[in-house]
């Protein structure tokens, strides 16, 4: 069990903790009622910088409890299971330090960042965010220019830098180990006592993308003199989603043109080159950084524009709006397709996309012997994985593994 005695004898009574409590008390006691203006701006920027050094201080510590497992000694099952028992913290917010903790640990660098104030607990918790179990191997690669980019970016700004990074992590893992088995679209719903149904969803970007677009394109901002009153964007949303349910409910679907997606993509990441984790881009608009396989996906058969740059500011190619596969051709390939054609699904064609066997982006030609169709989760597994699709002399088609037996 957790020994209070020997936490006594290990640090002395000269213990900054020990007299960050004393000022804490002294705090309590202030009464500001007769502070100036300034006076209390200047005390919150006060409390603001040292609660900083505070939590970077915190991650510093629970980086070494994490790494010697000394939760194990109460008898705890996890360092979280330890943190909700033990501390004043709730479930996220210990998951939150134990990724920073795990950070510190696999970057050094990043870690002596913290220590020194040239990098914030708030750069650190960013990219705890996106680093996963299977992205967490790469940091030590990459420690040095996320470091970096954390001196010399804003919180916003490094947000966005851990994202493209853990789009390029997933490139990479793709690369070297094929994992299938990557995460799936999720929606979480309950009634409440009220009967309303609340819920959260974590879609796949691809999907969110379309998603949103689709709900955007619905429900667009109201008039300033809508009768019943301004919708906010969530009210907006809300309602197109009660549409679309309408619509299935009664068989029907809405008449106008779905929405087209724009991706903007680095020169230097078309090509397949290690991108700038600062400039390079591969974004989707509205979602933010996406991987080359995603782009790849999204070639297939979305209607996209692309938007080639080279760096931050030079655009090299303006893409016009283009529906790779006409409406034709769309039709003939779900047609003689009938649904998806991956072994042992039964998908029906109107939950199908169309997939360049040959992909677009590196040559592949659009003609219907060249395209089939795949279901959305078949589609993302053959643009992220070994499995591949071979064309048979008889125009049909062969799924396959190369480390699996036919």
């Amino acid at each position: 069990m957790f020994d209070v005695t020997e936490y006594e004898t290990t640090f002395s009574a000269g213990d900054p903790v020990a007299q960050l409590r004393v000022g804490v008390a002294e705090l309590a006691t202030e009464d500001h009622a007769d502070a100036t203006t300034y006076g209390l701006s200047q005390r919150v920027i006060d409390l603001l910088e040292i609660r900083e050094r505070l939590d970077a201080e915190l991650a510093r510590v629970a980086a070494v409890w994490q790494r010697r497992r000394a939760w194990e000694a109460d008898g705890a099952l996890s360092p979280v299971a330890w943190l909700k028992h033990r501390a004043p913290v709730a479930a996220p917010e210990a998951r939150q330090l134990v990724k920073k903790a795990k950070i510190i640990d696999a970057a050094p660098r990043l870690a002596a960042a913290l220590r020194s104030g040239r990098v914030t607990s708030a750069h650190v918790g960013a990219l705890a965010r996106v680093v996963s179990d299977r992205r967490r191997p790469l940091l030590a690669e990459h420690d040095e220019v996320l470091a970096k980019q954390a001196e010399r970016l804003s919180i916003g700004d490094f947000t966005l830098v851990a994202r493209r990074w853990a789009a390029i992590a997933d490139d990479h893992l793709a690369d070297e180990s094929h994992d299938e088995h990557h995460p799936r679209n999720e929606l979480r719903a309950a009634v409440t006592m009220d009967g309303w149904i609340d819920g959260t969803f974590r879609l796949h970007p691809i999907s969110g993308a379309k998603f949103l677009g689709v709900l955007d394109h619905l429900a667009p901002p109201d008039p300033i003199d809508a009768p019943d009153g301004v919708r906010s964007l969530a009210e907006r949303r809300g309602d197109a989603l009660v549409d679309l349910a309408g619509w299935y409910h009664q068989g029907a679907k809405p008449s106008a043109n779905p929405p087209n997606l724009d991706v903007v993509v680095d020169v230097a990441t078309l090509d397949g080159a290690s991108p700038d984790l600062a400039k390079g881009r591969c974004d989707l608009e509205g979602v933010g950084p996406i991987t080359r396989a995603t782009l790849e996906q999204l070639s297939c058969g979305a209607t996209l524009r692309r938007i080639v740059m080279a760096g931050d500011s030079v655009v090299l190619e303006m893409g016009r709006k283009t529906r790779f596969a006409t409406p034709a051709q769309a039709r003939a390939v779900r047609i003689r397709d009938a649904g998806c054609i991956f072994p042992s699904c039964d998908r029906p064609v109107r939950w199908c996309d169309i997939h360049h066997i040959d992909e677009f982006s590196k040559g592949g030609h659009t003609d219907v012997a060249k395209m089939c169709c795949l279901c959305t989760r078949h589609h993302t597994l053959v643009h992220n994985s070994e499995w591949t699709i071979i064309v048979n002399s008889d125009g049909s088609f062969r799924v396959c593994h190369p480390t699996r037996a036919p």
